[in-house]
């Protein structure tokens, strides 16, 4: 499931930041937090597969503009049908069903808006002194909880708290609507001094339900972080105390947040963090939660490189140290790294920075510290999540039963030298946005992280990893004049090894692990004891996404430099299940015993699979992925499919009947409405057209 934070025209960066910011790291293990445009909310099907929907602060007037007609069905749609809402600032004046917004001053905006999840007045501002783009009006606001809204006085842990404030206004007479629910007021009364609502305290969050959904609007901003404000910044100067009010109140701050988002139905990616600094996954291991799951992000962690061969970090080592600078760093366009020559060596500490930009990627301003190791993995008590010693001697093991005969050493490259870090901003970015070190990596170099703080994916997306996700990105030189085996195929072949790697085993082969087209894993969901799926009793089992892969490609000479990078759920059943999970669920059914997989041994069989396969690709007969397209088909979820082309008027109804073998499109014939071929039907080859949310709901024709 996502969850949807607004992106468009008049949404305020900063404001976006910090929603999304906040979001991840408090839901960000149990829902893809993604943003989302104006053309996205018309155009894309996100409605089946948003747990919430958030407009967060900025200019309420460029939203009615692009938010309005289909876009407002749409929403309001989403909410009455059990969907979730949080208009923030200028997201609730939006939300509101109508809006008087400094009156009478050249700042005026005033009246009714379209989606009206709330039924009155949303007016302000509450606190003078707003100016857009601008902290000018900003303020730590005293507000007074709603006790019995949350359940008593004694269940967060306090009744009043202050919070970030910068335009927002208040929700008049807000307890006279039905369905609506006040959670808490400025604390000041009549603040606003107009005297229109006498000492009336201000609503300044609110509840309403909308048929069977609900929305959460706030004139307050509760997803501010103070950790993550600037106190030097002088346009605070009229209250010099507003980041430090913030910060003494930070934790509460947290909790109200945290209850907020539980109202709201959402699954908390750390529900015992108050309590428990620790989660486990479905294998009962114990993952040590970082701080910043409760506050702020976390510091990153060393990075530690080693290989199967010690002469392998020898030539790794002098290569890199080709590329230290005077000042001893490692200097690229997008981090900064510093040797350490040794894992006995003290690694010293610097002072990690990471936060959000525009675009949405993280942007990383802290030295990396890359630990050598020459000798061979590092003690395991430095990387207590990650046995590298353990990832090496299944490697090994791996090569040594899977290939019968004896192999060229230079084709088994994949997985030889391994960097890993426990909280890394994003293996994938590391590799791919620093060409230089990149360039002087070997073959098959692979770089792992347990925890990923600005993850990559596809088109928009950026996470935060979750426990148990298996998570690696390797640099694979493809080269240019190997026309038979077009580049485009690896992500194929990445997905397929990941599937292989698993069903390919003795005893695996009926685990329910699936390709969804171009470069997904997929499982059949597990039904739990007492559980009813309507899918299942109509005899389609329920497929949830359990991975992904991502390919970056930079042009080098005579070689595609390609960065593979590649995650899948292993050991945690959230957000939707996990390899060990539906293996447990297999076994439970079949009487099997089969072992579950932990992630050094996982990755071990995934990179053993993919060397074969794309030794097979490029080295084998010379027609390149047809020697395996079979072997993918059996293995996607695409065969016979249908689809509808909603790009041409009139729509057309296709079957899938398979890939090219030229560029990887999806091959389609035209059939009626009974899913029968058409005489002379017309063949059309499809790309994915960007849709987030179902790449099969959504195609174009880009060939006739």
């Amino acid at each position: 499931m996502n969850v949807l934070v607004y992106s468009g025209e008049g949404t305020s960066r900063t404001s976006l930041a910090h929603t999304v910011r906040s979001l991840r790291w408090l839901v960000g293990q149990q829902y893809d937090v993604m943003k989302i445009d104006a053309k996205g909310l018309q155009t894309e099907p996100w409605e089946e597969s948003t747990a919430l929907l958030v407009i967060p602060g900025g200019r309420d007037l460029p939203f009615t503009h692009d938010l309005q007609g289909a876009v407002i069905e749409k929403i309001r749609g989403y909410v009455q049908s059990g969907g979730k809402f949080w208009g923030i600032c200028a997201g609730a004046y939006f939300a509101s069903d109508r809006i008087a917004f400094e009156v009478g001053t050249p700042l005026e905006v005033k009246g009714e808006r379209e989606l009206k999840l709330f039924g009155g007045e949303s007016r302000g501002v509450v606190y003078p002194g707003f100016v857009y783009d601008s902290e000018q009006g900003a303020n730590a606001v005293h507000i007074r909880l709603n006790k019995l809204a949350f359940g008593g006085a004694d269940r967060l842990g306090f009744e009043e708290t202050r919070v970030y404030f910068n335009g927002g206004g208040y929700f008049v007479d807000a307890d006279k609507y039905p369905g609506t629910e006040i959670l808490a007021w400025y604390k000041d009364t009549d603040v606003d001094g107009d005297g229109l609502d006498g000492a009336k305290p201000k609503a300044a969050m609110i509840t309403c339900q909308v048929g069977q959904g609900l929305a959460l609007l706030t004139g307050i901003h509760p997803e501010y972080d103070a950790v993550h404000l600037d106190a030097a910044n002088p346009e605070y100067g009229p209250l010099p105390n507003v980041v430090s009010r913030l910060l003494e109140k930070d934790q509460e701050r947290v909790v109200l947040l945290r209850s907020l988002l539980t109202r709201l139905g959402l699954k908390l990616s750390h529900p015992d963090v108050s309590t428990n600094s620790s989660a486990t996954t479905d294998d009962n291991a114990k993952v040590d939660l970082p701080l910043g799951a409760i506050q702020g992000i976390p510091d990153l962690s060393a990075l530690y490189l080693a290989s199967i061969r010690p002469s392998y970090t020898e030539e790794l080592t002098l290569s890199l140290r080709a590329m230290v600078t005077q000042e001893g760093l490692v200097k690229e366009p997008n981090d900064t790294f510093q040797l350490i020559t040794s894992p006995h060596d003290e690694v010293p500490v610097h002072t990690s920075t990471l936060f959000e930009s525009a675009d949405g990627e993280g942007e990383e301003k802290t030295i990396k510290n890359i630990v050598l190791c020459p000798e061979g993995a590092p003690p395991a008590t430095l990387t207590p999540q990650f046995t590298m010693s353990d990832y090496f001697k299944h490697l090994q093991y791996v090569r040594q039963h899977h290939y019968h005969q004896q192999q060229d050493p230079e084709r088994l490259c994949f997985g030889n030298s391994l960097m890993y870090g426990e909280v890394v901003s994003s293996t994938q970015t590391m590799l791919d946005k620093n060409f230089v070190l990149c360039q002087n990596l070997p073959n098959g170099f692979v770089c792992s992280a347990t925890t990923q703080v600005a993850g990559r994916g596809r088109g928009r997306n950026s996470w935060i990893s979750p426990p148990g996700c298996l998570q690696f990105s390797m640099v694979l030189r493809h080269p240019v004049q190997a026309r038979h085996a077009s580049a485009v195929f690896v992500q194929y072949l990445v997905a397929l090894a990941v599937v292989e790697s698993v069903c390919s085993l003795p005893g695996y082969e009926d685990v329910p692990l699936k390709l969804k087209w171009p470069n997904d894993i997929y499982a059949e969901a597990p039904v739990e004891d007492g559980q009813q799926e309507q899918g299942r009793l109509e005899g389609k089992p329920k497929m949830v996404k359990i991975g992904g892969v991502l390919v970056n490609s930079n042009f080098n000479g005579s070689e595609f430099l390609l960065v593979i990078g590649c995650g899948v759920n292993t050991t945690n059943p959230n957000p939707t299940t996990s390899i060990n999970h539906i293996i447990r669920y297999h076994n439970k059914v079949t009487g099997k015993t089969l072992a579950l997989f932990s992630q050094e041994t996982l990755l071990a069989h995934i990179l053993v699979k993919l060397e074969e396969m794309y030794d097979l690709f490029l080295h084998g007969d010379g027609t390149g992925f047809a020697q395996l397209e079979q072997l993918y088909y059996r293995r996607w979820l695409h065969s016979n499919a249908f689809v509808t082309l909603t790009t041409m008027t009139p729509h057309r109804k296709v079957r899938i009947q398979g890939i090219t073998l030229d560029y990887g499109l999806l091959r389609t014939v035209e059939v009626d409405e009974q899913g029968c071929d058409l005489e002379g039907g017309k063949e059309f080859r499809l790309q994915p057209d960007g849709n987030s949310f179902d790449m099969l709901k959504g195609l174009i024709s880009i060939k006739a």
